[in-house]
């Protein structure tokens, strides 16, 4: 339970629905972009927020915030996209996306293609 007395979210599903407008929306559509370039991963609730494992390897984190959502881990970049996502980048390893820009949804997708890439490779 947190401080409110509400139980913590136990699925996906759960975690955005504690969010509303753009934050809900936001989280809603990168969930599904992350679940079509990954069919065979697993969410769940880890660190407090949505995981993504495939094949029991951890993959990619998302979570939500009043005024941004961010994707983890955002480490080991080629140069390509290190630059691509530096605009984003807010700390070694997170990409955060404000809700008053628009949502990169190409640059999301490249980024979930190279962690599910390194994530095979360990």
């Amino acid at each position: 339970m947190d401080s409110t007395g509400a139980s913590p979210p136990a699925t996906a599903a759960e975690y955005i629905e504690n969010f509303e407008g753009l934050t809900r929306e936001r989280l809603e559509a990168v969930r599904l972009l992350i679940l079509a370039l990954l069919p065979a991963a697993v969410e769940s609730i880890s660190y407090g927020i949505i995981g993504f494992k495939v094949e029991g390897k951890p993959v990619v984190y998302l979570g939500g915030f009043t005024r941004h959502i961010s994707v983890y881990p955002i480490t080991e970049l080629s140069d390509h996209l290190e630059t691509a996502v530096a605009p984003y980048r807010t700390g070694k390893g997170t990409a955060k996306f404000a809700n008053t820009e628009p949502l990169p949804r190409e640059l999301i997708e490249d980024l979930v293609r190279h962690l599910a890439d390194r994530a095979e490779r360990r």
